[in-house]
């Protein structure tokens, strides 16, 4: 009875490693072929690496048809002629489509709790986008206009964001925010020590993101 249970118990060990590693090359291999599509449907888009949370991935998804999160991160973005980095899209409470994770390791997003994306554009790059010396510094931002230096205000305008000043008949600098394919949403606002932070949160993952996430390669 002794070896028996000695039996069983190895078994039952062996049962259990060989779930967790299967487990964690089905995680592994999803997130490999989701950065691979999004490389291939974005190649504007440079460094890009897809995390999924939760743990064991399998029994979640076929219990609950869930996954806990899904991290987007990418190291930097060129759009004509405008660099953004440090982009990331954090996702909550996702619903996959589970036949396609098991079965084609395809993230097959059917949908989410909440998304929460954000980027940061440098003054250097804002400086060559609107062709003035523009410097970031904490909660402050400034400009040398006609070897002037004044301060500026920051605000969203669209898709575009406006730098105004008080010095009359000049107008706003303007630079365009990322993408809707980055950054879905409009944005707030937060300046730092030499760059821009962009953030927002949304409950839609960007179509761009959806389609190519779902590629079957």
């Amino acid at each position: 009875m002794k070896k028996l249970l000695i039996v069983l118990l190895v078994l039952l060990v062996v049962a259990i490693v060989a779930l967790l590693y299967a487990d964690t090359q089905l995680k592994s291999l999803a997130e490999e072929r989701a950065e691979q599509e999004i490389g291939k449907a974005l190649p504007q888009l440079h460094g890009v690496k897809v995390e999924l949370d939760g743990f064991p991935i399998a029994l979640d998804v076929l219990l609950h048809g869930q996954v806990e999160g899904l991290h987007v991160t990418i190291e930097r973005a060129s759009e004509a002629g405008f660099e953004a980095e440090q982009l990331s899209l954090d996702v909550s409470e996702i619903s996959i489509d589970k036949d396609a994770l098991i079965d084609e390791q395809r993230l097959v997003v059917m949908q989410i709790g909440q998304a929460t994306a954000q980027g940061f554009v440098t003054d250097e790059e804002v400086s060559k986008a609107v062709k003035q010396t523009v410097t970031f510094s904490a909660g402050k931002v400034k400009a040398r206009i006609h070897g002037q230096e004044v301060e500026a205000k920051a605000s969203v305008k669209g898709r575009m964001v406006a730098l105004s000043t008080t010095l009359p008949g000049v107008p706003p600098m303007l630079f365009p925010l990322p993408s809707t394919d980055l950054l879905p949403c409009s944005p707030q606002l937060e300046l730092l020590e030499g760059k821009l932070r962009l953030s927002c949160t949304t409950s839609e993952l960007p179509d761009a993101l959806l389609i190519a996430m779902a590629q079957a390669g």
